[in-house]
């Protein structure tokens, strides 16, 4: 086999989902494959390990029923907080034999997935937030302390907001909103009262919080103030994040790229607020919309690995393809 046959995979794992994508060495989309997440803080190990396999088989075309050793696989990044190198190992080893696998926190993903080339501070916000800066080479990240610490503005956060405020009007003290009616339509409880039951079972899990996320931005479109209220409040906090970065970076008003990335970041309202702070708040910042998802910078992690330059052509070549391999 040629080294022009060779296939590279980036793999972006967040508190959601895992999102694998095989790559050809002349930057041609093999293929996308996704599964589960794989933070085992919050999963089991055996059901990280799967998650990461359907993805990376998905990507390569192949079924986990009936799995075929696939040497061509050079190099796998991994984005994937609480997935260690050798749960990566164990879990890919008769998948990609040959492969070169590297496992990272996921900042450096999400930054390159923003920002390709250059400085600047990127903020994500999916199930759980954080940002990372690289300025004149200094690097720093904030937040990503998870859903009892931090994790504010992220889809989490926005669903606990939700629920919180239907809980205030189930106590009389704060006004009706539309969230009572669309939370209760969607997660098939009957009274307010039966909220406090429901929100502590054990299948109100995470991610299912931070789906509500959607709920919310229906609600705000409808004219909910509440549920507007939330949104902007969720930008606004993560605008936090960049101005604690730029401080410390020590930008001093030069002028910054600042993005933001991630499920959330698929809600006008909150990047309008976000946008808004950001230019508000940092002297020098510049909003630039993000140039892929998360998925998409560990793809160029992973040619870095396999020593390949990440052209300006190799990243609209990624571009110009991505879309149709997507799904929402």
């Amino acid at each position: 086999m040629g080294t022009e046959d060779a296939i590279l995979i980036g793999v972006d794992s967040g508190g959601s989902k895992t999102i694998g994508c095989a790559i050809s060495l002349n930057g041609q989309i093999v293929g996308m494959g996704y599964g589960g997440p794989t933070n085992t803080t919050f999963i089991s190990e055996d059901d990280a390990a799967y998650a990461m396999r359907e993805a990376v088989a998905g990507s390569l075309g192949i079924s986990l029923s009936e799995p075929v050793p696939q040497p061509q696989v050079r190099s796998i990044y991994m984005s994937a907080p609480g997935f260690t190198a050798d749960a990566a190992n164990r879990a890919l080893s008769d998948l990609c034999p040959e492969g070169q696998i590297k496992v990272e926190a996921d900042p450096p993903a999400v930054f390159r997935a923003a920002i390709p080339a250059g400085d600047g501070i990127v903020v994500l916000s999916g199930t759980g937030s954080f940002a990372a800066g690289l300025w004149k080479g200094k690097w720093l990240t904030n937040g990503g302390w998870g859903p009892l610490l931090g994790d504010e503005g992220s889809g989490y956060w926005i669903g606990l907001e939700a629920l919180k405020a239907v809980a205030l009007v189930a106590d009389k003290r704060a006004p009706a909103t539309l969230l009572q009616t669309i939370l209760r339509r969607t997660l098939f409880y009957s009274f307010d009262e039966e909220l406090r039951r429901f929100a502590y079972k054990q299948s109100l899990n995470r991610q299912r919080i931070a789906g509500l996320t959607i709920l919310v931005a229906q609600a705000a479109r409808e004219g909910d103030e509440v549920a507007y209220s939330i949104l902007v409040r969720a930008g606004e906090k993560l605008a936090e994040l960049v101005e604690n970065l730029a401080l410390r970076l020590e930008t001093n008003g030069q002028e910054v790229p600042v993005s933001l990335v991630g499920g959330v970041a698929r809600e006008s309202l909150v990047v309008a607020s976000f946008r808004a702070a950001v230019e508000r708040n940092v002297h020098g910042a510049k909003y630039v919309p993000p140039r892929f998802e998360p998925w998409g910078g560990a793809v160029l992690l992973a040619c870095e690995m396999a020593k390949i330059d990440v052209t300006p052509n190799l990243v609209k070549n990624i571009e110009s393809v991505a879309a149709q391999f997507v799904r929402t």
